[in-house]
């Protein structure tokens, strides 16, 4: 039994949960280490897990350690599966994960263990808070996500020139993301020009990408891990009034970056980077939390907002993106990528194009 599939049984246990359905994709390649399978996991204290899939994917799951695996074949389904198997064990409690576990799939799943005692339980949180302190392994691979991510920035920034639209320039990073990457991406990349930049998750298109302003919102993806960078660019004399929200931007990030090691509250971290750009004035303009998690998704746990009081841990790693959006003008946002460690931080992303 591996490491990961251990802690997540010492929480069921903590939890007085006996089993727990993994349905979420990215918790069963966390706990399997196999992310070309398709299919559920469940993790008890009565027994080794087991996997349930399809035919389709009988031969890449066989490959899976310490497991049993159950395929589905013919006119088989997962749920009946995972019903007898569970009854068989004598399962009195299981939990499911509701945010990846439909309605339909817990009533049906509710109508084959009828009668035999079973309770179903929606438990949240299990596998992600497990998957908020990366390992060295995926540390490794995420530092590799992010250097080529800086690779794409710095391409970006050579290529602008002869590219007409947002889009077109979103085609050329995409395509270099997935050269130098593993053929994914973490996310669509964001090109805004002008006033698009106002418009955090702005969708690129058309527009004509301007000489002198343009933002990128980009990431790779290495062996399942994401990165998640926005670099502004600007070309020529600066605006006064641009200026001093960039500076004021660099500024609220080096102060929540300062902020961030092991021990540190991730509203802590917010408010530290939302006082620079409220002692400006502009507070109303900074409308979203400072940063999230990132690892195998490229958002999770935990969230740096005013709101979470959660505590970082050391091997966390969170992105911290302050901006400043006026409505109608123009946005600015700068976001890196930051390493919690036990007695500071360190900025994986370095300090390119800023």
């Amino acid at each position: 039994m591996n490491s990961r599939i251990k802690k997540c049984l010492a929480l069921l246990e903590k939890a007085d949960c006996p089993a727990l359905l993994v349905s979420n994709p990215l918790n069963t390649v966390y706990l399997t280490g196999f992310s070309d399978i398709s299919g559920c996991l469940l993790v008890s204290l009565a027994a080794k897990p087991v996997f349930f899939t399809n035919f389709l994917y009988q031969k890449a799951a066989a490959r899976i350690k310490n497991c049993r695996v159950v395929v589905a074949e013919g006119s088989q389904d997962l749920l009946s599966l995972i019903a007898r198997t569970v009854k068989a064990l004598k399962i009195k409690r299981l939990g499911f994960e509701p945010d990846n576990f439909t309605y339909g799939q817990y009533q049906v799943l509710k109508a084959k263990v009828d009668g035999c005692g079973l309770k179903l339980a929606a438990v949240k949180g299990f596998v992600e808070k497990l998957r908020m302190i990366k390992e060295p392994r995926e540390l490794k691979l995420i530092k590799k996500s992010v250097e080529i991510t800086r690779l794409a920035l710095t391409y970006a920034g050579q290529i602008h020139s002869q590219i007409a639209t947002e889009k077109d320039l979103v085609i050329e990073i995409e395509r270099f993301l997935r050269l130098k990457g593993d053929s994914e991406i973490a996310f669509n990349t964001i090109v805004a020009s002008g006033g698009n930049t106002v418009f955090p998750h702005h969708f690129s298109n058309h527009t004509q990408i301007s000489n002198k302003f343009f933002l990128i919102d980009l990431g790779s993806k290495y062996y399942g891990y994401c990165a998640d960078l926005t670099r502004v660019f600007f070309w020529g004399k600066m605006p006064i009034l641009f200026k001093r929200i960039y500076d004021t931007v660099r500024k609220s990030q080096a102060a929540a970056i300062k902020k961030i090691k092991d021990g540190a509250r991730a509203c802590d971290v917010d408010l530290a980077a939302r006082r620079i750009i409220e002692k400006q004035g502009w507070g109303k303009y900074f409308g979203h939390g400072l940063g999230h998690g990132i690892g195998l998704a490229v958002h999770e746990e935990p969230r740096l907002n005013s709101k979470n009081t959660a505590v970082l841990k050391e091997g966390m790693v969170v992105t911290v993106e302050p901006a400043v959006y006026f409505k109608n003008q123009f946005g600015i946002r700068i976001e890196d990528m930051v390493l919690v460690k036990k007695n500071h931080s360190e900025v994986l992303s370095g300090d390119i194009h800023r």
